[in-house]
């Protein structure tokens, strides 16, 4: 008769494994002998060491004891295993060409696909990395706060910088970043925050017209975004406050202008 260490030393295996067998229903613990010890016979080498081959496949413990103890056709189970193993190996390589694409781009593998490619682009126009860490925290607020315009977001995002105006974002983002050292009284704020605002309204507008009622128009959205402004320069807050303000103005003009013009319609009817 064998110990626990002599039985997991004959199977290839640990006590520790032998032990959480015994814990899991996969091994019976047989009772102490007069000693006090247990001890293992033929029997449990034999399952001990069918259950050290089961693993070694791959197979879940609960399965293991399906397998031994209920006589389910292992042809089954192997049919299966192979399926999960295919699937995670499908997985892998999606994950490894993903690793080879950002590599190769040098892309921000913190930020979806369509924006980190749309970062690289803002980079390679001069946008200093600062002003790219700011801009990405707010793309990744915006994104977890409404998950449900982020697509959306995405083309916007795209249209917005993309063909000729990437160029004309990106000298705005350097010039939001000159004013880190800037008085907050600088005319250069007051034109900047113009500039910004008419590039919004020219781009963006409809995007922000319709995200105004989702989550990330809400009170959390405002808390997270006043924390975010927080962090960035007196002249940048003070420039982001008076384009905000004028996007407002535009908002509003805008839908006036639409209720107008159906009134007049249902006037006319």
């Amino acid at each position: 008769m064998l110990t626990i260490g002599q039985l997991a030393s004959l199977a290839g295996t640990t006590v520790r494994a032998v032990r959480h067998y015994h814990a899991e229903g996969v091994l019976a613990e047989p009772e102490r002998d007069h000693s006090g010890y247990r001890r293992y016979g033929a029997s449990a080498l034999v399952r001990l060491m069918r259950v050290r081959r089961l693993r070694e496949l791959g197979i879940p413990l609960a399965r293991v004891r399906e397998l031994l103890d209920d006589g389910a056709p292992l042809a089954v189970t192997l049919d299966e295993l192979d399926a999960e193993l295919a699937a995670k190996q499908d997985a892998i390589a999606a994950q490894r060409r993903r690793l080879a694409e950002l590599r190769q781009g040098r892309l921000d593998p913190e930020l979806p696909a369509a924006f980190a490619e749309m970062f690289s682009e803002l980079a390679a126009h001069g946008v200093p990395a600062e002003v790219l860490a700011s801009e990405k925290e707010a793309v990744l607020i915006t994104l977890a706060i409404d998950p449900d315009q982020w697509e959306r977001l995405a083309v916007e995002y795209r249209r917005m910088l993309s063909g000729p105006t990437v160029a004309v974002g990106a000298g705005l983002m350097v010039r939001i970043a000159a004013l880190a050292t800037a008085d907050p009284a600088d005319p250069a704020v007051d034109e900047l925050a113009v500039d910004v605002a008419e590039f919004l309204r020219e781009h963006s507008l409809d995007l922000i017209r319709a995200t105004q009622g989702s989550v990330g128009a809400g009170r959390a959205g405002e808390l997270l975004f006043a924390e975010w402004n927080e962090g960035t320069a007196p002249a940048q807050r003070r420039m982001f406050s008076l384009a905000a303000a004028r996007v407002a103005a535009m908002l509003e003009e805008q839908a006036e202008s639409v209720d107008g013009a159906t009134g007049g319609v249902g006037s006319a009817g």
